[in-house]
């Protein structure tokens, strides 16, 4: 499982709608992300639909994204069986009446487009150099953006932020915070919770994260330690802060956890009919890696 090759340099080069663009301002993981998800319309049995991923890409971007798939398996996998996982926390939370849905650390997310309805309102939030980048990129497209928050969502009063913008704070919200709580020390995570709960009354909040023991190197599966090492050094990034317990959220912050299995199973659990086939294929090569990458979904009580 090592890594054998270095990854390929991130570079855009001017076209169309990524014309003129700083990488630096954005973070290359955004757009590792779009092009991940943009090549599962290239396989023949995909997990997901994203129709509108390769917007924010060149044909530069997609093939920097190939390569990193193909430099380490786990770097695509671990993000398409993610991006299933939330898709279907996104579902079912609308199935059960969920009318107002918040994407922290949003970056090119589309889920207000994919599973737009009427009466449901997307909120994305992010640093302004990301979301002002996704607003030229659909406006260019004629595509309809959502509400935008744009804001160091560590620094702001982010429910002060959402309120103003229209979200009703009585009301149930989901929180979507995928691909953020690794990279974040921990004491800045449960303080950020905490300010957000005095504000927001009803609210599910799910993220993605790994044990502390796989980044301390305690883990059981040295294999699973070591595509996690391999992910963090293709993609260039360092995992910060793990979870070997959620129990943390019920004694320092008013949660009480609802869903909490990893990347697989929350997907399998709340897919609902169709799901494990979706799956099918990809669980069978990333067994240790899924063993280690969990979600959690977590109510304010």
């Amino acid at each position: 499982m090592v890594c054998q090759k270095a990854p390929p340099e991130i570079i855009i080069q001017s076209e169309s709608a990524v014309e003129n663009t700083n990488i630096n301002e954005i973070g290359a993981t955004a757009f590792i992300i779009a092009g991940i998800r943009a090549l599962e319309e290239t396989r023949e049995n995909p997990m997901f639909s994203d129709p509108y991923a390769k917007l924010f890409l060149n044909p530069e971007l997609r093939e920097t994204a190939r390569q990193l798939t193909q430099v380490h398996f786990a770097v695509g996998d671990a993000i398409r069986l993610r991006t299933l996982a939330f898709n279907v926390i996104v579902e079912s939370g609308i199935r059960r009446g969920v009318r107002q849905i918040v994407t922290l650390g949003s970056g090119f997310d589309m889920r207000h487009r994919i599973f737009a309805k009427d009466d449901v309102r997307f909120f994305d939030v992010d640093q302004p150099a990301v979301l002002d980048f996704k607003a030229s990129v659909l406006a260019n497209a004629d595509i309809l953006g959502c509400t935008a928050i744009r804001c160091n969502y560590l620094q702001a009063d982010l429910a002060k932020e959402l309120i103003s913008a229209g979200l009703e704070p009585a009301a149930e919200t989901l929180i979507i915070w995928e691909g953020n709580t690794m990279y974040l020390p921990g004491e800045l995570i449960m303080s950020f919770l905490n300010r957000l709960c005095e504000s927001l009354s009803r609210f599910r909040i799910g993220f993605d994260y790994f044990p502390q023991s796989v980044l301390d190197g305690t883990y059981e599966s040295e294999e699973a330690m070591e595509i996690v090492r391999d992910v963090q050094k293709v993609m260039n990034v360092t995992f910060m802060t793990g979870f070997d317990s959620l129990q943390s959220f019920e004694t320092e912050a008013p949660f009480r956890i609802i869903e909490t299995g990893n990347v697989i199973e929350i997907g399998t659990r709340l897919g609902g009919p169709g799901t494990d086939e979706k799956i099918g294929e990809t669980a069978m090569v990333t067994k240790e890696l899924a063993g280690c990458y969990r979600i959690a979904l977590l109510e304010r009580g």
